[in-house]
């Protein structure tokens, strides 16, 4: 179990077992290369907490005006594909090297969605998922500049349509806010996702940090460095099982 206040010395050696946990993941079941629109993870050996966390990543199939078509990129600043890096930021909220404290080595069960958005929804109720979260990173509307340094109107978003679905967003600004360089974190009200919609689970939209701003996608792709925090949020939610 990982204490609330997540001191460096704890961070050290969680480290260092989330190391060993990946390499023997990766090598055991192939996790660097889904096959499948869904794939499980167990935590170790008699560790597991009975909860079951869906990540789902991001895809934004129906751009193309075919709901449940080919997932479409959002692109930003430094050539950042959000699909690319939902894919990265997942796996190591999972069972990343580096993050501290990855979900394995906090004893959740992970099903890692890569499918539509349909398909996602539709396999983390089959799986019966306690938590389902979608890793998406933020884009305002109209145009924008790389270079501006503007913190203000940038940050980590968390969407919700249940009371549940607040409460766990409420975790994840807390956690994940203060390290994204935007100040402006927020949790927000929203009825009009199938993500907040259809799922069984309690589901929790993270919008991690804008990718219009150079500052904002540097930080986004250092994630072996916040997605820790993911996890810590989710144990404050579920009051550490």
């Amino acid at each position: 179990m990982v204490s609330q206040d997540e001191t460096s010395q704890t961070l050290h050696k969680r480290y260092r077992l989330a190391t060993a946990l990946a390499l023997a993941f990766t090598i055991a079941l192939g996790i660097a290369s889904p096959a499948t629109a869904d794939t499980t993870y167990n935590p170790p050996s008699g560790t597991w907490n009975g909860k079951i966390i869906y990540v789902s990543q991001a895809c934004h199939d129906g751009n193309d005006g075919t709901p449940g078509g080919p997932c479409i990129p959002n692109m930003g600043c430094m050539s950042f594909n959000e699909n690319t890096q939902s894919s990265t930021t997942a796996a190591t909220t999972i069972f990343g090297v580096g993050t501290g404290a990855n979900l394995l080595e906090r004893g959740y069960r992970a099903v890692r969605g890569t499918g539509t958005v349909n398909q996602n929804i539709a396999n983390s109720n089959a799986a019966g998922a306690h938590i389902h979260i979608p890793l998406h990173t933020n884009a305002p509307g109209g145009s924008w500049t790389c270079s501006n340094t503007t913190a203000s109107n940038k940050g980590t978003l968390v969407m919700y349509v249940s009371t549940n679905g607040s409460n766990c967003s409420t975790r994840l600004v807390n956690r994940v806010g203060p390290a994204s360089p935007g100040t402006n974190d927020v949790k927000a009200y929203r009825t009009n996702l199938g993500e907040l919609n259809s799922t069984n689970a309690v589901a929790c939209y993270l919008e991690a940090e804008y990718h219009t701003w150079n500052i904002g996608v540097t930080w986004i792709r250092d994630e072996v460095n916040w997605t820790y925090r993911i996890g810590w949020a989710i144990d404050e939610y579920l009051g550490y099982p």
